[in-house]
């Protein structure tokens, strides 16, 4: 099983529908995709309570832990990393349940934005020995349907490609060989 994350906790999040998308085109090649709302609900990261972690906390640690891998889609807000979603990151350190975990980082940003996010992401999955591959598949409001969520076969299509990947790679690593993913780039 492959654990979604949106970093955004907008309504009406691109990152959010882009998700929903890969999870309906993966569906069809029989691969499960569960898309995780944790960080909406995570309470505040505090050491002080990582000897007894609130039980959302629990939940979503397991959640990490027993996904074979995970797919973000992460919008820049300030420069940097959404403030909720890097506190869900926040409570994974003291578990080490991303520790080493294939994650596919997915931007769906236009090109040219989106470096900054990128790069402190890079930085807090260093730390936590993260397997990161990048893959950019922008979407547009062109893109999405009357409902909000990703329509367009092109789009559709590049998002079941990352999915397809990141389970291969998931599927295909073993304790002994730490094959990194390769990053990708669909226009």
């Amino acid at each position: 099983m492959i654990l979604a994350i949106s970093g955004s906790l907008r309504r009406d999040s691109l990152n959010s529908a882009a998700l929903r998308a890969a999870a309906r085109a993966a569906a069809r090649s029989a691969l499960e995709v569960v898309i995780d709302t944790s960080p909406a609900i995570l309470p505040p990261f505090s050491p002080d309570l990582e000897s007894e972690p609130p039980e959302p906390v629990l939940r979503f640690r397991r959640a990490c832990e027993c996904a074979e891998a995970i797919l973000l889609a992460v919008p820049e807000y300030a420069f940097g990393i959404p403030g909720a979603f890097k506190n869900a990151l926040d409570w994974t350190v003291g578990s080490g349940s991303l520790y080493r975990k294939p994650i596919a980082l997915l931007s769906v940003a236009p090109p040219g934005r989106g470096a900054h996010v990128t790069q402190a992401l890079d930085a807090v999955f260093t730390g936590l020995d993260g397997d990161v591959a990048h893959y950019v598949v922008p979407v547009v409001a062109a893109d999405r349907g009357a409902d909000g969520e990703v329509r367009d076969p092109r789009i559709v299509e590049a998002l079941q490609a990352v999915v397809t990947e990141l389970w291969a790679h998931a599927r295909s690593r073993s304790a002994e060989t730490q094959t990194p993913l390769r990053s990708v780039r669909h226009t």
